[in-house]
């Protein structure tokens, strides 16, 4: 920033000269850089954040400290007014910006007062060649206290001229879920206080997982906002996050040549047979109703209902074939019975906004998992059923009736194939796995053969029944750690188990698996009479007939590896794995791992 623009700046900050020539300087020193926020499955681009940049001089104020300097002043709505003009332009000269979103942070307070500019931005959007439903306004629980009926009001005036809304920084205020409820955002961009240490905090977690499958019932989006390590990506990523932004995608940047169409290393692995079974079953069973636009008008919608009788409700998308929600039949009946009968009437009638008949509706993505549809269904009060969508694009709409013909062929499915002690996959869905992993060679992979030490003894002393428990403890164990994207468990039968992981760290996955053996060596505990578990072993037959002492049930786990470009024949490495198996029971804290070499 210049001398001269840094001392008119002061100059209005100061408050000892006129607050327009403040503002003109504020316009001036202030800028933008954009944030890349990308499609968490493909890594394709999907919009960008105008974050706020202020002058290097280091006596500059904050951009936050000017914006509380305008609101004081009574000219906030002119100075936001200024900024979206100036992100517009910022995002204009990109190249590639065509058919992505701008993600504009809106102080918000005063919101919809008399002349304010800010209700306005929809002619400033046309004057820069956009179109509204391309502009994300975000706003977030700083300023709760100014928020009246009068904001909300204003919010949904911008929505209804296809502003899309976000609620920012989801989970740093205690009023969030009021704002949520309230605004009934098309985004949820979850705090970074969630996303930092996600993949090594069970409880964040569960907290952004919960948030995501809320936000999906209420038929919005999630973006994990400040996400900077690979880890944290894939924990989002399983957590059920639908975009991401954050170092780990790409700095904010000013410069066209910053820009990219889509980001290789935020691309998500290829998905499994059983999934793409399973997203084909789903594609099968999609109704793919009669759409009709957000700016539609109420003479289309009619025509649309009276020549479809079939459905009752009708899927409305945006320019970009986006779903902004859903029209009930119901809803238009009501409306238009409730009018009276003379012309003047119908014509009102005919001129009321279709946008205000639409309505949140459950969203997911194709490539969903079933169960998960049917979490996000159940939730949901009053739904006729799920929007479905591909690269966040209407793919069609999934019934209530169709959801559940889905659920009940995966269970059949299932029930062919799987043990009948602890309902994991079986013998068969294992080799597939197997089978399907020596093939592949287009990322790491791991195979883990676990089987328990002294499972004999612990039979003969206590019973087959209690056996079984032990086993179902080892099945319920595994479920909870070897659980995410990229993952497989499987019982082998008896005491073997197995556990697949591909495109995932071999680090994490030893961790996983001595932590899966920690929890197992403390929980079996518990089947042991008191004497036994104070010293520690029992007293049983070895298989030669020979009294002596065994230890407390533990597992031996061996872990083979496939580096990235190896490909190998399915009985190579089962050979491997035996060999490994023995290594095991040898060693002494009973783990083997091994890395084939390319």
């Amino acid at each position: 920033m210049s001398a001269n623009r840094n001392s008119a700046l002061q100059t209005g900050l100061d408050g000892t000269g006129l607050f327009c020539h403040s503002l003109t300087a504020i316009l001036d020193v202030l800028d933008f850089a954009l944030q890349p926020i990308a499609d968490i499955g493909t890594g394709v681009v999907y919009g960008y954040e105008a974050q706020i940049l202020a002058g290097s001089n280091d006596d500059a104020a904050t951009p936050a400290a000017m914006i509380d300097l305008a609101y004081s002043k009574g000219v906030l709505p002119q100075l936001e007014a200024g900024l979206v003009r100036k992100a517009l332009k910022r995002f204009k000269d990109l190249k590639i910006a065509q058919g992505t979103k701008l993600y504009f942070k809106l102080d918000g307070r005063d919101l919809g007062q008399e002349d304010d500019p800010r209700m306005q931005l929809g002619t400033l959007i046309q004057e820069a060649g956009f179109s509204t439903n391309q502009i994300c306004l975000e706003f977030s629980e700083r300023h709760r206290e100014t928020f009246t009926d009068l904001t909300h009001h204003a919010v949904n005036s911008l929505r209804q001229h296809g502003f899309l809304i976000a609620l920012d920084d989801f989970g740093r205020g205690s009023s969030e879920l009021r704002l949520l409820h309230d605004l009934s955002p098309d985004y949820v961009k979850i705090d970074r206080f969630f996303l930092n240490g996600i993949d090594c905090d069970p409880r964040r977690k569960l907290f952004v997982t919960t948030v995501a499958n809320l936000a999906h019932v209420l038929g919005a989006r999630v973006i994990a906002e400040g996400v900077e390590t690979e880890r944290e990506f894939k924990a989002c990523r399983d957590a059920g996050c639908d975009l991401i932004q954050g170092y780990f995608v790409a700095r904010p940047f000013q410069g066209a040549s910053g820009a990219k169409l889509f980001y290789d290393h935020v691309r998500a692995p290829g998905i499994g047979h059983k999934r793409r079974e399973e997203q084909e079953r789903i594609r099968n069973e999609l109704l793919h109703l009669p759409t009709i636009q957000f700016d539609a008008s109420m003479n289309e919608l009619l025509d649309m209902v009276v020549h479809n009788q079939d459905g009752n409700v009708v899927p409305v998308l945006d320019a970009n074939n986006e779903p902004r929600g859903l029209i009930h039949e119901r809803d238009l009946k009501a409306y238009l019975y409730s009018g009276g009968t003379d012309d003047e009437d119908a014509e009102a009638a005919l001129d009321f906004p279709l946008r205000s008949f639409v309505r949140a509706c459950p969203i997911a993505d194709i490539d969903s998992n079933a169960d998960m549809l049917l979490v996000t269904f159940a939730s949901s009060i009053n739904s006729d059923g799920i929007i479905i969508t591909e690269n966040f694009r209407y793919a069609g709409f999934l019934s209530a009736t169709s959801l559940l013909k889905i659920i009940h062929e995966k269970r059949l499915q299932e029930a062919q194939d799987q043990n009948p002690l602890t309902r994991l996959p079986g013998n068969g869905a294992i080799t597939k796995f197997i089978s399907d992993t020596a093939r592949k060679g287009n990322q790491d992979r791991h195979l883990c053969y676990l089987d328990f030490d002294n499972f004999k003894p612990f039979n003969d002393t206590y019973g087959y029944r209690q056996g079984d428990r032990a086993i179902i403890l080892f099945g319920e164990l595994m479920q909870r750690h070897v659980a995410g994207s990229g993952t497989f468990h499987g019982h082998l039968g008896g005491d073997d188990f197995f556990a697949g992981f591909h495109n995932v760290d071999q680090t994490d996955v030893a961790a996983r698996m001595l932590a899966l053996k920690r929890a197992f060596r403390l929980d079996v505990e518990s089947f042991y009479d008191p004497e036994h578990r104070e010293q520690g072993y029992i007293e049983a037959q070895d298989r030669f007939g020979t009294t002596r002492q065994f230890p407390l049930l533990q597992c031996s786990i061996s872990i083979l590896s496939l580096p990235k470009g190896m490909t190998v024949h399915p009985d190579t490495l089962n050979d491997e794995i035996r060999d490994l198996k023995r290594a095991a029971k040898r060693s002494d804290d009973g783990l083997a791992v091994k890395c084939l070499a390319a």
